[in-house]
């Protein structure tokens, strides 16, 4: 069996001089050295350099001279590694050459002369060329074409990280179940590639993430081989994943790890494990209920529940208020009324839908059915591909990102919040600013009474404990939100103020945040549309 230290990479140089083939996904890529044997005919050789020439320039004109001076016939001509010509205009996605040869009944379905023997279809599926795909399915080509080691259009989409491409042709139909002539998935490849986006569309399309190769290796296997900690994530998110399961080596992917030296995906499936066996799964269980998962950690909205409930509210009924009641009894009815205020907003920005968009819909699938004439407009700036979420199957409308611990697409997403437990998005952003001003307000009041109760008893431990924590949580009040109104004036988001440089509604052509597709309206509209929400 070959080992797994070799690479899998297969650079665009290599496939113009020749073909793939392929053993196993552990091994490399390599070239056949059995060169496809051609009739030497002086009077077609140049003839066939001028057709290839055409077809990986895209020289339409030359190929419709070439067909009508020498017939059909010449399309069947193979290179010296057994190419037809249907390869290489599949490989660069020359549309319009696609389009008269389908035209023209030229046969578009033929295998490679070599060991691998892939199709047009896979070598488009590689290139990411949606169009030139939807054209060769319309032909008649099967959506799950396999060439000579089984790989499909879709395992070959999915082992260039081609999201769209394995988009559309699930959306056409490609069976998830398919397995190469080594038992892999789109999935193993995806993972053994390194390409989490592509992964989580898979698995939420069905694919299992646990299923083993014939060679006994899950996709965690290939992802620990590849080093991609954010693959690894992916597929440990579920707890009901094996983090030790053996390939036929007996190998986990913890120690295909450490032999390859991945140290940061070492760390985090030690950990992982560290918390999945724990020496007490009862009380393991009762952490995760009360904490919560990686990256859904409860621990800050818990710390600020206990430090009010079990630490400032004691304090405050039972020495503030015998010290400073009948002193300042107004400032005490305006605390009493904010905190009334904090636990609302708080109640309702955790509970409340931030934004969510559905899951799965229509608008998705028709976004994907038209994929295939992505390269007539992908100039454009608003066009519906750009903003598909694959993972929720949606399209984003502008504004709207995906949270990664939420899992969820979230319009006009702020940011997720752990002190509300909860994102921060279009439908709770106002609450969200309300409670982080009643906290601000509320411990300004809380340093105030506790200085109050130092002029008047003196320096106490329990009056320095409570001025940490109320110093603490007022910066973080009048932080938060200050930022958010800035923010709000700005007609910006958090997410949007910190990422600007990727969304090019944001940008004008000094690279400056520039919101022209929004309605221009003043900063007080802004701000009145900000808290209506």
């Amino acid at each position: 069996m070959m080992t797994c230290d070799q690479s899998s990479a297969m650079d665009y140089d290599k496939i113009q001089s020749a073909s793939p083939t392929r053993t196993h996904y552990r091994d490399v890529f390599e070239w056949d050295d059995t060169s496809y044997a051609l009739a030497v005919d002086p009077e077609k050789d140049q003839v066939r350099e001028t057709l290839f020439e055409a077809m990986r320039s895209g020289s339409l004109a030359q190929v419709e001279y070439l067909h009508d001076r020498h017939g059909p016939e010449i399309f069947d001509e193979r290179d010296e590694y057994g190419h037809s010509s249907a390869h290489w205009m599949a490989l660069n996605g020359h549309i319009s050459i696609a389009r008269f040869m389908v035209s023209k009944r030229i046969k578009v379905d033929l295998h490679s002369d070599n060991g691998q023997g892939p199709r047009p279809i896979h070598w488009a599926s590689r290139n990411g060329h949606v169009a030139v795909v939807d054209e060769l399915l319309g032909a008649g080509v099967p959506v799950d074409a396999t060439d000579h080691k089984g790989l499909t259009p879709l395992m070959m989409a999915c082992m260039f990280g081609r999201s769209l491409m394995a988009a559309y042709l699930l959306g056409r139909g490609a069976q998830p179940h398919l397995t190469d002539m080594n038992g892999d998935s789109a999935l193993h490849w995806a993972a053994y590639k390194g390409f989490p986006s592509v992964m989580q569309m898979l698995i939420y399309s069905g694919f299992d993430p646990q299923k083993p190769d014939n060679f006994g290796s899950s996709p965690l296997h290939l992802a620990c081989i590849s080093g991609n900690l954010m693959a690894v994530k992916l597929l440990c998110a579920k707890s009901s994943v094996d983090l030790e399961p053996r390939d036929r080596n007996r190998k986990t992917p913890l120690d295909l790890a450490a032999k390859h030296g991945h140290e940061d995906i070492i760390k985090f499936l030690e950990t992982e494990k560290r918390r999945r066996n724990h020496f007490l799964p009862v009380f393991l269980d009762i952490w995760t209920l009360v904490f919560g998962q990686t990256g859904r950690t409860k621990g800050p909205i818990l710390f600020f529940l206990g430090s009010v409930l079990l630490w400032a509210y004691p304090m405050y009924f039972l020495r503030c208020i015998p010290v400073t009641w009948n002193i300042l009894p107004q400032t005490h009815y305006t605390f009493i009324v904010m905190n009334i205020v904090m636990w609302v907003s708080l109640l309702v920005a955790n509970q409340r839908d931030p934004g969510f968009l559905a899951k799965n819909t229509e608008e998705y699938h028709r976004a994907i059915k038209q994929i295939a004439y992505y390269d007539e407009w992908k100039g454009q700036r608003n066009n519906d591909i750009m903003r598909l979420c694959h993972t929720c199957r949606v399209v984003r409308p502008l504004r709207t990102k995906h949270c990664r611990i939420c899992d969820r697409c979230v319009a006009q997403f702020d940011h997720h919040c752990p002190y509300i437990y909860n994102c921060v998005g279009l439908r709770n952003r106002g609450w969200f600013l309300t409670f982080t001003l009643s906290v601000a307000i509320n411990c300004s009041i809380t340093i105030f009474f506790a200085f109050y109760c130092i002029s008047v008893e003196g320096w106490k431990l329990l009056y320095v404990i409570g001025l940490i924590e109320a110093f603490i949580f007022c910066g973080l009040g009048w932080l938060l939100s200050g930022f958010t109104l800035l923010y709000a004036a700005m007609n910006l988001t958090t997410n949007e103020m910190f990422n600007y440089k990727r969304y090019n509604y944001l940008k004008n052509s000094r690279e400056k945040s520039d919101n022209n597709q929004q309605e221009t309206v003043s900063e007080s509209d802004q701000l009145i549309d900000f808290i209506r929400a």
